[in-house]
């Protein structure tokens, strides 16, 4: 019975290993914000806790525990461990931040432990590869037709149709991994002996390299699909100014949008990656030292030192097929991380990869690898094949895998809850969103309410609930139901819909007080609502204050800034503020536009003037724009002192203009009571 078991939950456990390799890249649901990377995680260690739960199993059944020791054992324990430590340190109360590297990490520690103990033979190694082969020739179809415009004509959504669809989640991802996988296919043509395997893996080959090509192409730069990727020297200046201050353990897994905010250089703002706000850095050895500090690139370094170790021949020994295409395979995959940010997808391949390394080492019977089997009462090293290899008198009591089992069972059932109701959190924020572009607008407040039980500790939810609340609190006081003057009902409607909005806007910041996108918020928030509330005023400049100082290097901030003053009539201000925009941005014609606008308001009218001449060079020749200015230009001409010829001249690199003038906020209802600001409570779990 145990014997039979044993053998059963052994399978089970190798096989959803085998899965969760081979289905990650293929994996994705249309159920939350992000299709891809979420859903593969969720799957990997769903089939992880399979995994481990079957292991558990059968180390009953044998009444011992079975483990392998390897040289990359201990530097998978570390990196594991700092990324806890990271996050316990600066994201304690942040459940997204769990479930991202932390919940990642421990995951792929706990399959490269199985994986490592389970596979004992070059022939599971063999089957696995091929299944990764199987899956590249799936993606590398899937890319062709998808580059191509091949499923631009089918009734999918658009999502499916588009050029930049990937089942991996984009098509640099899907790049990355058929280059990784392209060692393998050529090895095992050029291994195998002639007949038809050997075609089939020179056609695999082929298809790889061919979907690399068109798919490559796509994305080399000026190409429709280049990606946007932070440049080298920006990363390396971030990742150095944050280990100034957080040097060992890093700005933690979520972080580095608020590192990128707080210390962006500002030679970025002359490129076309101005507006763009980066989350990960420019490879994943630089977004390692951001995230997790030395210790974690230290970590990492000497995971690749170990695996170097591992796989350096043996006299007397020879490197086979299998172990060149794995080898290969890591060597791509590692180069890749110098050039990009790893996801989900990347470490799931590399853990697999190093795992594959070391059951091939296991097969050759090396001493590099160990594997070890423990009792209560013993520690055995064993031969790699043996299922079964203590004395019966050895093994006489399930008291080590009860104990070993217990704790890791409740581990399961505690993290698959937490990862549960941020699963139905994002599900039900996903939703919020589809109903808001359907202008649901009673829909989108529920849902959103419904992802903040869930989770109250996610500040996104609360940005965009505090914007729900402001949007139906300005729809109310335009349209009221009755369609004539709004009702006392009304009003205190209004009022609460406008507490709730700065109340949740006000728990963003304290959710995440270092990100700058949840300051300017809550300033909008508080500008929206000059008319409304009072001191909304002095609380939107303070909020912006805060905002600037957590993103010093933006200047469209600066510019929504200025327009608030200038809003307010407080025109010196509003001038220093759009000059600070032009100086962090030399070709903003917005700040340009702005800026004259707010001397004309001071009647400097020659200054006015020469900041125009500067709109009228940036801002493209034949667009609707140039047309608005000129008209302006020659305006303000006719107020110039009979002898002033201004002219000053700034090259044109800005490719589209949509200039737009500082706008005050809306005008409160008619006989509309001021609203007093007091914080209101947040949905509660």
């Amino acid at each position: 019975m145990n014997e039979k078991l044993a053998k059963i939950t052994r399978s089970i456990s190798l096989i959803s290993l085998s899965l969760g390799l081979l289905l990650t890249p293929l994996f994705f649901l249309p159920l939350t914000t992000d299709y891809f990377q979420l859903q593969k995680l969720v799957l990997f260690i769903l089939l992880t806790a399979v995994a481990l739960t079957s292991w558990l199993v059968y180390n009953f059944a044998v009444k011992t525990v079975r483990l392998t020791f390897s040289p990359l054992l201990l530097p998978w324990v570390i990196l594991a461990a700092l990324s806890l430590v990271s996050t316990i340190i600066n994201s304690p109360a942040n459940p997204e931040a769990w479930a991202s590297r932390p919940t990642m990490f421990a995951a792929l520690f706990i399959y490269f432990v199985l994986a490592t103990t389970l596979i004992n033979s070059s022939k599971i190694v063999k089957k696995i590869l091929n299944g990764l082969l199987a899956v590249g020739v799936i993606l590398a179809i899937q890319s062709l037709f998808s580059v191509s415009g091949a499923f631009s004509s089918l009734s999918l959504p658009a999502y499916l149709t588009a050029k930049a669809f990937s089942f991996t989640g984009s098509p640099l991802t899907a790049v990355v991994f058929l280059a990784t996988l392209l060692p393998v296919g050529l090895v095992f043509a050029f291994k195998t002996k002639a007949g038809p395997t050997k075609l089939v893996y020179f056609l695999v080959s082929g298809l790889l390299i061919s979907s690399l090509i068109l798919t490559g192409y796509q994305l080399m730069p000026k190409q429709e699909l280049s990606p946007l990727l932070l440049p080298k020297l920006a990363g390396w200046s971030i990742a150095v100014d944050t280990l100034k201050t957080k040097p060992f353990l890093g700005a933690g897994p979520m972080d580095f949008l608020n590192q990128f905010t707080q210390f962006k250089p500002i030679g970025l703002n002359q490129t076309n990656l101005w507006a763009v706000n980066f989350s990960s850095s420019s490879n994943e050895y630089l977004n390692l030292l951001t995230n997790f500090g030395l210790l974690g690139l230290a970590a990492f370094l000497l995971l690749i030192f170990s695996w170097k170790k591992l796989i350096k021949r043996d006299p007397g020994t020879r490197t086979t097929g299998n172990q060149m295409a794995v080898n290969w395979a890591v060597v791509v995959l590692l180069i890749a991380a110098l050039l990009i940010p790893f996801n989900t997808l990347h470490w799931v391949l590399l853990t697999g990869l190093f795992s594959l390394s070391v059951g091939l080492n296991k097969a050759k019977n090396l001493t590099k690898v160990k594997d070890v089997i423990l009792t209560i009462n013993a520690i055995t090293v064993v031969e790699p094949f043996e299922l079964t290899p203590v004395s019966p008198a050895a093994a006489n009591t399930v008291i080590l895998p009860v104990l070993l089992g217990i704790p890791l069972i409740i581990s399961v059932i505690i993290s698959g809850y937490k990862i549960s109701r941020v699963y139905a959190s994002e599900y039900a924020f996903a939703n919020s969103l589809i109903a808001a572009d359907a202008n649901k607008g009673t829909d989108t407040y529920n849902l959103q309410i419904k992802a903040i039980n869930l989770n109250p500790n996610i500040d996104r939810y609360h940005i965009a609930y505090s914007n729900t609340n402001l949007a139906l609190a300005s729809s109310l006081s335009a349209n009221p139901p009755a369609g004539g003057d709004l009702t006392d009902q009304d009003k205190q409607t209004i009022a609460q819909l406008v507490q709730q909005a700065v109340a949740e806007a006000r728990t963003a910041t304290q959710l995440n007080p270092n990100k700058s996108a949840a300051w300017a918020n809550l300033a909008n928030i508080y500008r929206q609502l000059i008319n409304f509330a009072q001191d909304a005023d002095q609380f939107s400049i303070a909020a912006y204050t805060r905002a600037v100082q957590l993103d010093p290097a933006n200047p469209q901030l600066r510019l929504e800034f200025g327009s608030l003053f200038y809003s307010l009539k407080r025109y010196d201000e509003a001038v220093a503020r759009f000059q600070e925009a032009a100086q962090l941005k030399t070709d903003f014609a917005n700040a340009y536009y702005n800026l004259s606008h707010a001397y004309q308001d001071q009647e400097k009218f020659l200054e006015a003037y020469q900041v125009m001449q500067s709109v009228i060079s940036l801002v493209p020749a034949d667009s609707a724009d140039a047309a608005k200015v000129q008209e302006e230009l020659t305006n303000l001409q006719t107020k110039l002192p009979k002898t002033t010829a201004a002219e000053t001249t700034t090259p044109v690199t800005e490719p589209a203009a949509q200039l737009t003038e500082p706008s005050p906020p809306p005008a409160a209802p008619k006989d509309f009571e001021p609203v007093n600001l007091e914080a209101s409570p947040s949905p509660k779990p």
